[in-house]
């Protein structure tokens, strides 16, 4: 499959991809930061989203990780490869699938599976993507054109090209094939599993690319705690904590978020050592960016 895609600067690669349900003009902070030190963006449109076909398959991530595998071996040296959220899951499972297809990888607030409360996700066994068909959103697009472009306004997220891409995801709905993606993906989030064979958590500690972890503090969506896990499963890796930042709805903090990613990225692959990492109460040990926003006033 080719996936559509968008690109900024030019120089080391670095692919890049989006949370669930949203596509690539989210990345063009990222994209914009990156190419001011010499780099090359390529965000990708996931299958099943924005303008990259859906494959007719149920959307694992190794299912949306192996047309990026493909683009990354295609590419005139190996990329570094971000996502996140739910692009955070696949950029992990291309690492692990194609460890010699990539320099580094960068999962932003990734989805991890639980390792807690399980039985609670088993209920997505009774979920079918073909519902989305039941509800005719498409029949009101004209009101959810006029929401989607009313939050995009807001002054808060005007620099915010991440939350303005969800934004666009009420218009999106719309399509009746992006709703049956966005369920498949959901689906298969919660049912990933979490040891076996094909469970991330038995597989990463064989992770042998060079790997850093971004969490930020305000997210409530996934949980910080995570982060003690990855420490344990995958010690090597850093973890970078950005204090001012959300899952997805930043404003001006957004610019935090693309420029401390575009400084780690920077830092991997150039292999410059970072400051020493502080202990969080927590007791994992992690990476510290100051907030860039409010330093030059814009901090809400």
């Amino acid at each position: 499959m080719t996936l559509h895609r968008r690109e900024w600067g030019a120089g080391q690669p670095v692919i890049a991809m989006h949370p669930l349900g949203l596509e690539s003009s989210a990345f063009e902070a990222f994209g914009l930061a990156l190419a001011r030190r010499g780099m090359r963006t390529i965000a990708v449109d996931l299958p099943g989203f924005g303008q990259s076909p859906a494959p007719g398959a149920p959307l694992t991530s190794a299912e949306m990780a192996a047309p990026v595998i493909a683009l990354a071996r295609e590419l005139e040296m190996p990329p570094v490869v971000l996502g996140i959220s739910m692009g955070g899951r696949v950029a992990l499972e291309a690492a692990l699938a194609a460890q010699e297809a990539f320099r580094a990888v960068i999962p932003i607030a990734p989805y991890l599976p639980w390792l807690r409360f399980r039985f609670l996700l088993e209920a997505a066994r009774l979920v079918d993507p073909r519902m989305a068909g039941w509800m005719p959103l498409e029949k009101v697009w004209p009101a959810l054109h006029w929401l989607a472009r009313g939050f995009e306004a807001i002054p808060y997220l005007h620099d915010d090209q991440l939350a303005q891409a969800g934004a666009r995801l009420v218009y999106y709905f719309a399509c009746p094939a992006t709703r049956t993606s966005f369920i498949s993906a959901a689906r298969e989030m919660a049912l990933d599993p979490p040891y076996g064979p094909h469970g991330l958590w038995t597989r990463l500690p064989g992770l042998a690319v060079p790997a850093a972890f971004v969490w930020g503090e305000r997210d409530g969506l996934v949980s910080l705690r995570f982060s003690g896990a990855v420490a344990r499963a995958c010690p090597q890796a850093r973890q970078l904590l950005l204090p001012c930042v959300a899952h997805w709805v930043n404003g001006p903090h957004h610019r935090c978020l693309a420029e401390a990613v575009a400084a780690l990225v920077e830092s991997l692959v150039g292999e410059m050592p970072d400051e020493t990492p502080a202990r969080h109460p927590s007791g994992v040990e992690f990476l510290v960016r100051r907030c860039t926003a409010s330093e030059a006033g814009h901090g809400g």
